[in-house]
């Protein structure tokens, strides 16, 4: 893995910023727009999704980067759950919500990948 100088530079956090922004989108249209609760919640969770990598990365330690990562990826999974409500309302299509949870699935892995790695580079940072 090439050594990674900013939050910006893994691609878990891009993805997830990408996300975050489509989401945004969708979630201006007019019938979501009454739905504050539940867009408020699932907003919160996608930006926890990057701004969780962001803040443990910036905490220069593997095992607090591995923390925030786990946080991240629970988010992930929270925002792939709050998906089935929007989809069970009809808020979004089946198609959007499993281009979403697909998507989500990505970010998830490469986090994964991202904790599996800095597991085995542990006394790197600590």
């Amino acid at each position: 893995m090439a050594t990674i100088k900013s939050f910006e530079q893994i691609e878990a956090w891009q993805l997830s910023r990408e996300l975050v922004k489509d989401l945004y989108i969708i979630f201006d249209e007019q019938k979501l727009k009454t739905q504050f609760e539940l867009m408020s919640q699932i907003k919160r969770a996608a930006l926890s999704i990057m701004n969780n990598i962001a803040e443990g990365y910036g905490r220069y330690s593997n095992g607090d980067f591995i923390r925030f990562l786990d946080y991240s990826s629970a988010s992930a999974s929270e925002v792939k759950s709050m998906l089935y409500v929007m989809e069970d309302l009809q808020f979004i299509t089946r198609d959007d919500a499993n281009t979403y949870r697909a998507r989500i699935d990505v970010i998830q892995s490469k986090v994964l990948r991202l904790i599996k790695y800095l597991k085995e580079h542990r006394s790197k940072k600590e």
